[in-house]
């Protein structure tokens, strides 16, 4: 009894589903398929390469975030060549390192591709690595800064006056937008007050017997070593002046050279002796005085627009960068700040 009552719930329901029978092979064909892939995709989803892959997005989603603690981009959206980079340094798993190239990312500041979260960004901190979440943050040097530290430092060394007298160029004798941003930081006495940073030592010829005169330049300290990296961070500022510059380059002094050749050019133009009463750094006053220029270019709305409408958007933003990096560069005594008082006799 209980072998004919299987056969009877059995053969009900081979009746009930019957039916199912009746669909064409092209429907079992394409539920084949499907079941198909069901099982490919579960496999491919539980796959090594999968995890790997979802590990490598998940690593360059935190490269990102730490690298937007330290720069940001301008728009929404990361510039792809960003997003690259961070890609490739994320996919090394043994050494949580994001590496920017320096130069890229200032020229990605000039064209307003990228900001620097803090304006006032230490470059040498930032070469020597920056701890973020877990990620270090560090930027490398470029050929081309080495190439243009180089060409400087050659014709630095060519000319025996360090630049004072200029080499020939087609430049215009004063750059007026670098007139705006050569502050004068010792107190103004009688007599003549030049800035070697902006002005030629040749302006001395002025000065007749009994003058008084007064020079200010900028000059690299004297424990830096010569084709370092903190030499090339030191003269970046002179760098990036001289790139888009109409006036003569920008270089920085050596007080030794600044002393001999300052007698030099007063006996060539028969003013007689140059005696010098003072040589004074002036460099914390010099650092206060790039900060309050550059809260000035950032803040002040009106001097702002004046400077985008006469010389572009593009230089204002360079200049705003280099006050910014001139200033931190003065802070860590890399660059400093003379000021020569003397009178010819």
């Amino acid at each position: 009894m209980e072998f004919c009552s299987t056969l009877n719930v059995g053969a009900t329901i081979w009746q009930e589903h019957a039916f199912l029978w009746d669909f064409p092979p092209l429907f079992w064909e394409l539920c084949l398929s499907g079941v198909v892939v069901i099982v490919f995709f579960a496999l491919l989803w539980l796959s090594p390469w999968t995890w790997s892959h979802r590990e490598d997005q998940a690593r360059s989603r935190a490269a990102l975030r730490a690298l937007l603690t330290v720069i940001t981009p301008s728009c929404s959206l990361w510039p792809s060549r960003y997003t690259k980079l961070v890609k490739n340094c994320s996919s090394i798993r043994v050494d949580n390192r994001i590496s920017l190239p320096l130069d890229m990312v200032i020229q990605d500041v000039f064209e307003g591709v990228v900001e620097f979260r803090d304006p006032l960004i230490d470059l040498v901190e930032l070469t020597r690595g920056i701890q973020v979440n877990g990620w270090t943050i560090c930027a490398h040097l470029e050929w081309k800064l080495w190439v243009d530290v180089m060409e400087l430092w050659l014709c630095h060394k060519a000319d025996r006056g360090l630049g004072m007298f200029g080499w020939p160029t087609s430049r215009s004798p004063v750059d007026p937008f670098r007139l705006l941003f050569c502050p004068f930081v010792a107190s103004r006495p009688s007599g003549d007050h030049i800035n070697l940073d902006c002005q030629p030592l040749s302006s001395i010829r002025n000065v007749k017997p009994g003058g008084r005169l007064t020079l200010e330049f900028s000059a690299l300290s004297m424990g830096i070593r010569p084709c370092s990296v903190t030499h090339v961070l030191a003269l970046l500022p002179f760098i990036l002046y001289s790139r888009d510059s109409c006036g003569p380059l920008r270089h920085p002094r050596q007080l030794s050279r600044v002393l001999d050749m300052l007698g030099a050019q007063a006996q060539a133009a028969g003013q007689g002796n140059m005696v010098v009463r003072s040589a004074t750094n002036m460099s914390m006053l010099y650092h206060q005085e790039l900060l309050r220029l550059h809260e000035r270019i950032s803040e002040n709305g009106e001097f702002r627009k004046m400077l985008v409408d006469a010389f572009g958007i593009r230089r204002w933003r360079q200049q705003r960068f280099c006050l910014a990096l001139e200033a931190v560069l003065v802070r860590r005594g890399l660059i400093e700040k003379w000021a020569i008082e003397a009178s010819v006799e």
